[in-house]
């Protein structure tokens, strides 16, 4: 979490009353300008009782993204990144951490499409004006219409369009996350060199993944194809994924669908196993940070449901599975 290209000089400054006329834009500009604008930067985020503070180096040049992010406080880390390649480095006893807080991954581009599903289930508020980092920008709140899901509030550079601070949030207002510039300049150019890593290669570990974007809805897939069925899915909510693989030593097989509401992802795990003997209906929940994850036995399926959206939406995802067929049947799936 998306086509995105450079717009002109003047779609880039729009003015305010031409955003409050069109939110839509202002949000599919957004998201082109974190990916096609050089800059560079000091990063806070907060979040889940932690404060990080990141230097943030993005370029695009020749149809080729790059961005290296670095860690300023606590153990040394940097994060490269050429398109969908990620590159992790970080001491060898350092727990891995992919998506740091930089202006592409707190908050995701959304595509002409994906913005009218979201219409259907949060609201637009215009901000006003703000300063951030020392510059003006122009603000916008994605509110959620129901309890379901959480909302943004983001600022960007009226110039760049680049997003300088953006908010996760829950209830009652409550900040759940929070990215923000402290300062950010924008070079015509950058140099190969400010994407080379500084850690020492004896001192760290490498972890290389590629990411892809979060799909956007498709059709249905036949129940005769799928080993568990969604009887109840929050407003909006609708397929985007969904893929059958084996298990580990030949254990059988786990499904695994996600859903979005078009701004939001919760995946589904489903996979067949001995119920605990006389509490077929096992639950249980928890939380990490902004994430939840309700799990319960469903017959003699173990189903998982994790996702950042409230605790009663993967609650009443998870409550709604139910087995809908063999599970070698779902070997049928494209």
């Amino acid at each position: 979490m998306r086509g995105r290209a450079l717009l002109g000089a003047l779609a880039l400054a729009a003015a305010p009353t031409a955003f409050a006329a069109d939110p839509a834009d202002f949000l599919v500009r957004i998201g082109e300008a974190a990916r096609n604008t050089n800059y560079q930067g000091v990063i806070i985020y907060q979040g889940d009782d932690m404060l990080e503070t990141m230097r943030v180096t993005h370029r695009f040049k020749d149809g080729t993204e790059h961005e290296r992010v670095q860690s300023l406080n606590g153990d040394p880390r940097e994060i490269l990144k050429e398109n969908n390649k990620v590159i992790c480095l970080l001491p060898k006893d350092r727990k891995l951490t992919m998506n740091l807080p930089t202006p592409k991954a707190l908050f995701p581009a959304l595509s002409a499409e994906r913005l009218q599903q979201i219409s259907q289930v949060y609201e637009f508020k215009d901000l006003g004006t703000a300063r951030v980092a020392g510059r003006n920008c122009q603000g916008l709140a994605i509110a959620p219409r129901d309890q379901f899901r959480y909302g943004y509030e983001i600022w960007a550079d009226q110039q760049s369009s680049v997003p300088l601070k953006v908010s996760l949030i829950g209830r009652k207002g409550a900040v759940l996350e929070q990215m923000m510039f402290t300062e950010i300049e924008f070079p015509a150019s950058i140099p190969d060199t400010a994407f080379r890593p500084q850690l020492p290669p004896g001192e760290t570990r490498q972890v290389v993944q590629m990411i892809e974007n979060p799909p956007l809805p498709q059709p249905g897939v036949s129940p005769s194809t799928v080993s568990l069925k969604l009887d109840r899915m929050p407003p909006g909510y609708r397929v985007a994924f969904r893929e059958l693989r084996p298990l580990p030593a030949g254990q059988g097989m786990v499904e695994h669908v996600v859903l979005s509401d078009g701004l939001s992802a919760i995946s589904v795990f489903s996979a067949m196993k001995a119920a605990p003997p006389g509490n077929v209906q096992s639950q249980s929940v928890s939380q990490m940070g902004t994430v939840h994850a309700y799990r319960r036995m469903v017959g003699g399926f173990h189903v998982t449901v994790v996702g950042e959206a409230p605790q009663e939406t993967v609650r009443m995802i998870g409550d709604g599975a139910k087995p809908a067929g063999k599970v070698e049947a779902a070997a049928a799936l494209p």
